[in-house]
């Protein structure tokens, strides 16, 4: 038997009220990416009382992991648990009542992609730009709203940054491109090996492997905490409208900052697919095929 909803939230409608919460157990959201920021969107939608969950990575559970993947567990790093699978779990564990289907890929794959379109809101949790450039190119698509997360851990400047964001995309609102929020080049080049190995190759792009990116836990908590209070604000309007907010730990403070779309924004302005739904087709994940030698 399973508490029954008007116990297991009551604190949080005395809080939000009782149509916020009807409403976000209807909703149908999508987590993209369920490592460090992720997961814990995942377990604080499980809390809340989000209705369906979409939980979307293609990656395993390593010991490099468990500093900061809310759920998993040593036993999970060494049997390389699937990470949907350790969100799944946790989010049942919480509400054994929430629906969690679970996706084992990339949003750049074409499939992918179209699943995500029955979903309400979109969180995403990735690392690069070719997964936020689909992800933007769905919400303006099917006007769906599209929550961004990232951090930021460096020490470049001599005083360690340990900051985040959170950008949110609206159906009429700035689009993540609008908000700077990915770079089309770095997308470009994403989708495409063939044209990351080129400028390699002519001297554009360092030598030097990639680094893993510094990761803490209480960062990851910080920005999943903003981006679940803007996901309760499209349900519940419960503060003014936030396109992009800055987190930073180290003053600390959050800081909010206003943005308009841009009028010829190739991802949402006039030319683009915004609002086309299934009249557009899905995006091109595959870059085009080298020309035949000469």
């Amino acid at each position: 038997m399973t508490v029954r909803d008007t116990d297991r939230h009551d604190h949080q409608v005395r809080a939000f009220g009782a149509a916020a919460q009807r409403r976000l157990r209807a909703l149908t959201v999508a987590v993209v990416g369920v490592g460090g920021i992720g997961s814990l969107v995942v377990q604080g939608l499980a809390h809340m009382g989000a209705g369906r969950l979409i939980v979307v990575d293609p990656d395993h559970v390593e010991p490099t992991n468990l500093n900061r993947l809310a759920g998993a567990t040593d036993v999970d790093a060494r049997s390389e648990t699937s990470k949907i699978e350790v969100a799944a779990r946790l989010a049942r564990s919480i509400d054994p009542d929430i629906a969690v289907h679970q996706l084992p890929a990339s949003v750049l794959d074409a499939d992918t992609w179209r699943e995500l379109r029955c979903a309400d809101v979109i969180v995403g949790a990735v690392d690069e730009h070719a997964p936020r450039w689909a992800l933007n190119t769905l919400a303006v698509q099917y006007r769906r709203h599209y929550i961004d997360t990232g951090t930021l851990v460096s020490d470049e400047s001599g005083t360690l940054d340990v900051s985040g964001h959170v950008a949110t995309v609206t159906p009429d609102g700035p689009c993540l491109l609008c908000l700077s929020g990915y770079d089309p080049s770095q997308a470009s080049m994403e989708l495409d090996p063939g044209l990351t190995a080129a400028k390699r190759a002519a001297g554009y792009l360092s030598d030097a492997p990639d680094e893993p990116a510094p990761s803490v836990m209480f960062l990851n908590q910080a920005v999943a905490a903003v981006a679940l209070g803007e996901l309760l604000n499209i349900v519940g309007d419960w503060h003014a409208p936030r396109p992009y907010t800055l987190v930073d730990l180290g003053r600390p403070s959050l800081t909010a900052m206003h943005a308009e779309a841009s009028p010829d924004c190739p991802a949402c302005g006039p030319d683009s697919t915004r609002g086309l739904c299934d009249t557009a087709p899905p995006p091109c994940f595959t870059p085009p095929e080298p020309p035949p030698p000469m």
